[in-house]
């Protein structure tokens, strides 16, 4: 027996220790480890692997002429020094998957991890990988690098004939293009330098179907909203580039989720600003801060049709909302609001048009939605109860429609706050000064008080009072000299609010609403009473 033979049940314990850990790890925990080393870590490991291994085997090393190591520096020896590459191992594993980057390499892998994650549930699991990874996929998606503009420099233009790409990488020129051999292979090669130094087509386009199939899956979408909402902003330009209905989901989920990140904000933005009407932005706020701090950015993605259609499918399709809506008021004005989706997307709007009134924007940023909003809570009113003429507000619904009103008339009256006597406001002016927004809401309150007055659902102390809150901007406007142009159109657009003599007794309904204001306030409205007298006597 050989006292000084090779004892290896020290590393026969430390590999089967890693060989059961493997053996319970889940498939998709390991190809997550698999996506975190690439090519030069893996040598790394081994490297350390076999000098771990050598030092084990040093007799037989050193019987077959290998060298050995030298004396011991410092203390230590042959097992300290195996702990301890063993220790550096571990650290650097863990250090290299706390740094992993998607590439071109390793796109594939991600592909098969994020499918399988996807399918099994795992969204907790997904959303951690994708807060790493989602820009690093966007980024071979819609390569906007040096190497990236270098690559479409190099590719060659392909004018008049089609050019496929085979599942293996290699390319095969279709119909119409030229029959050289010397030009096939000059083509080919460019399409291999261009591959080389960038990202290549087929890189791009498998790396924008990942992130269309996670982007486009509901359920993910609705986690992604709620656990990292700030993700989401933060890709959102890019990601509604590969996925249409990305921004769309992400509101759906925020507004029926009142632990949304959006209630949050909405509650914590009731502050005025600068303004008499202009909400302040928070920095804390990121979410509207992303859309309103330069509204071109909620114009461009479309932000208004993403939170009008949102609002809508919950006016016309929540039962439990709908009657919860016409129930009591009890607090609702106070707290109830802030938990309620149709006030959450109403305050929304607000805030946005506010800003690009006060930005200048010539856009009207789909505040038309307002009329929609006002239709359609109307449409889902209860029948009236005679005790709802002693409250100003009956139910939650009805407080609902104020905050329609109000919002809209809050856009024309800022049209005073951003003007001076003097000035010649236009509806039209493609820059300067202009109110356009102004003029796009004047013409859209007509279209909010019109299903108001024309439904049996809505209590005729309600009428009175939300038109009142119309006539009463009205007159604001006939007392600024500067500001006759846009009062010209509020008159129109109440009268006809949809440019055109309407069927029915909304005449008769307005006039009937408009008698019964205070008359201190009809007295300032001569203008309008003329011009509805005209309607009137024009229908006869």
């Amino acid at each position: 027996m050989n006292p000084d033979g090779i004892d290896t049940s020290a590393l026969l314990t430390m590999l089967g220790l890693i060989a059961a850990v493997w053996a319970v790890v889940p498939s998709a925990a390991r190809l997550s480890f698999r996506l975190s080393l690439n090519w030069f870590d893996w040598l790394v490991i081994w490297a350390a692997l076999l000098i771990i291994h050598g030092f084990f085997f040093e007799p037989v090393l050193s019987t077959l002429g290998f060298p050995t190591i030298g004396p011991w520096l410092w203390g230590f020896d042959k097992s300290a020094t195996q702990y301890l590459l063993f220790l550096l191992l571990a650290a650097f594993v863990y250090w290299r998957s706390c740094r992993t980057r998607l590439t071109r390499w390793n796109i594939g892998l991600f592909d098969d991890l994020t499918t399988s994650l996807l399918h099994a549930g795992k969204h907790e699991e997904l959303t951690d990988l994708l807060q790493r990874h989602l820009e690093s996929a966007l980024d071979l998606a819609e390569p906007r690098s040096v190497r990236g503009s270098m690559a479409n420099a190099i590719r060659p233009k392909r004018p008049g004939f089609q050019v496929v790409f085979q599942d293996d990488g290699s390319i095969r020129l279709g119909a119409g293009a030229p029959t050289s051999q010397l030009f096939r292979r000059w083509f080919s090669f460019r399409e291999w330098l261009a591959d080389l130094v960038g990202p290549s087509q087929r890189v791009q386009r498998r790396a924008a179907s990942v992130v269309k199939r996670l982007l486009s899956s509901r359920r993910l979408v609705e986690h992604l909203a709620i656990a990292r909402p700030y993700l989401c902003i933060g890709v959102m330009e890019r990601a509604t580039r590969v996925e249409e209905g990305f921004q769309d989901e992400f509101f759906n989920a925020l507004l029926a989720n009142e632990a949304s990140v959006l209630y949050s904000e909405l509650k914590n933005n009731q502050n005025l600003g600068n303004g008499r009407h202009r909400l302040a932005l928070p920095d804390e706020n990121r979410l509207l801060r992303f859309y309103c701090v330069d509204v071109d950015v909620a114009a461009r993605l479309g932000v208004y049709r993403s939170v009008g259609e949102a609002v809508l499918a919950s006016i016309d399709a929540d039962e439990v909302l709908e009657k919860k809506l016409n129930g009591r008021l009890l607090t609702f004005q106070e707290v109830g609001k802030y938990h309620d989706p149709i006030y959450a997307g109403i305050c929304f709007f607000r805030i946005m048009v506010l800003e690009g009134l006060y930005q200048r924007v010539a856009d009207h940023l789909w505040l038309h939605y307002m009329p929609f909003f006002a239709s359609r809570l109307v449409d889902r009113a209860r029948e009236v109860r005679p005790e709802d003429e002693s409250h100003e507000f009956p139910t939650p619904l009805a407080y609902l429609l104020y905050e329609v009103v109000d919002a809209t008339a809050a856009w024309v009256r800022v049209a005073d706050a951003l003007t001076k006597p003097g000035d010649e406001p236009l509806s039209d002016h493609p820059e300067g000064n202009h109110v356009h927004i102004s003029f796009e809401a004047a013409e859209a309150i007509g279209r909010v008080i019109q299903p108001i007055l024309m439904s049996p659902r809505v209590p005729h102390r309600l009428k009175q009072e939300l038109l009142g809150v119309a006539l009463t901007t009205l007159r604001d406007l006939e007392q600024r000299a500067h500001l006759a142009p846009l009062a010209k159109v509020m008159r129109a657009h109440l009268i006809e609010p949809y440019g055109f003599r309407e069927p029915g007794n909304y005449l008769y309904a307005l006039k009937q609403c408009f008698d019964e204001q205070d008359h201190v306030l009809r007295a300032y409205l001569g203008h309008l009473n003329e011009e509805l007298n005209a309607a009137l006597g024009a229908t006869l």
